[in-house]
């Protein structure tokens, strides 16, 4: 019996070992909180002590909800930068558009303003001239009632210097109110002078032989206005105001 109790003992002592080492796992994951519970203390507060598993749970909620305040961060920031390069390109194509249309507008007043001041300045040259033709005319009828009852020769070969820039329209209207009272078939009571600028024969053939042959033999008084016109011009070039002694005041 003695030989054989040590052996007993060392088979107690080994399924003892056996037993504790089967057991560990309850001991790891048995909750504590629980009735009963082998790791647990009698009488302890359950909730002084939170579980390892209750504080990862705790961790991964706060780390998701720190996760998802920061993606609506991102979110949000991502969508203002959005909102931000959207309304600077709109405002970058409104400032190009409002220099087009600003530039558009800009031409178009000067337009305006150039036609503007051109029509003010036409006005007021006609009314210049106007002026200058009653004054010629007025003084024309005065000049008529001084001196002249009818009127005497007026186109006579007299060289005098034409002026370069030659005589102005209402110049030649002046000659011609004064010459036949701007009449294009006018005929002095002697029928020797004729049309508007009051031509001899003789004065309006030399003057078309040598620069309009088309009107050689031509009565003067049944030529064109135009042709009259021109040989009116081509006599002043030729000879000056001369060849209208009484009239030819009205020309420069």
């Amino acid at each position: 019996m003695l030989e054989t109790n040590p052996i007993i003992e060392r088979w107690r002592l080994i399924v003892v070992l056996l037993a504790t080492i089967a057991a560990l796992p309850l001991f790891l994951f048995e909750n504590p909180n629980s009735t009963g519970s082998l790791t647990g203390t009698a009488g302890a507060d359950t909730t002084a002590a939170p579980t390892t598993r209750a504080l990862i749970q705790q961790n991964d909620q706060a780390g998701d909800q720190r996760v998802i305040e920061g993606g609506l961060f991102l979110l949000n920031r991502a969508e203002n930068w959005h909102s931000a390069r959207t309304t600077w390109k709109m405002v970058e194509r409104l400032q190009s558009a409002a220099v087009k249309y600003e530039e558009e507008a800009m031409d178009m007043a000067r337009e305006i303003s150039e036609a503007e001041f051109a029509e003010k300045e036409k006005q007021l040259n006609l009314q210049k001239e106007q002026e200058l033709r009653r004054k010629l005319f007025a003084e024309e009828d005065a000049r008529r009632e001084r001196v002249m009852v009818t009127p005497g020769p007026t186109t006579t070969i007299v060289a005098t210097e034409p002026d370069p820039n030659g005589p102005s329209n209402v110049q030649w209207e002046a000659l011609r109110y004064c010459e036949s009272t701007e009449n294009y078939q006018a005929i002095s009571p002697t029928g020797m002078y004729r049309g508007a600028y009051q031509f001899s024969i003789e004065t309006w053939n030399w003057i078309a032989g040598l620069y309009h042959e088309h009107l050689v033999g031509v009565d003067p008084a049944e030529a064109r206005p135009s042709d009259q016109d021109r040989m009116a011009q081509s006599l002043y070039l030729l000879r000056g105001r001369g060849q209208w002694p009484v009239c030819g005041r009205y020309l420069p």
